[in-house]
């Protein structure tokens, strides 16, 4: 075997060596690619049930602060009022009170006089 047989078959023994590491790499790539698209459809599943999830959650929530809008609006409604029959037993009740009690005050003023007048007469 001459010199240059013996680098052809080197170099062919070289390259079937290279093609068999470029062919066991591309292996490893493609067994790898479909781990990827088997997690990426895992993810994507579990991302879409997740997104449904959400959005019950979400519409649940709305709901929930629409109810507590609506117990904010009725207990505003019932302070307002509560204000309001308030203020109407105040003036309606208040007044008259008032009166009547001035007018006690007054009658036991004049019982008073009349008898220390009486007394002042009997003395």
């Amino acid at each position: 075997m001459s010199a240059g047989d013996w680098l052809a078959a080197t170099g062919a023994v070289m390259l079937a060596v290279m093609l068999g590491g470029l062919l066991f790499a591309l292996g490893s790539v493609v067994v790898t690619l479909r781990d990827l698209r088997a997690t990426v459809r895992a993810l994507q599943e579990q991302s879409i049930a997740l997104a449904d999830e959400m959005r019950i959650a979400l519409r649940d929530a709305e709901n929930e602060v629409d109810r507590v809008g609506a117990l904010l609006t009725a207990a505003e409604t019932v302070g307002d009022r509560i204000d309001t029959a308030s203020r109407i037993v105040s003036k309606t009740v208040t007044n008259p009170v008032v009166k009547v009690l001035a007018l006690g005050t007054g009658t036991k003023r004049a019982v008073r006089r009349m008898r220390a007048g009486d007394e002042a007469r009997k003395a």
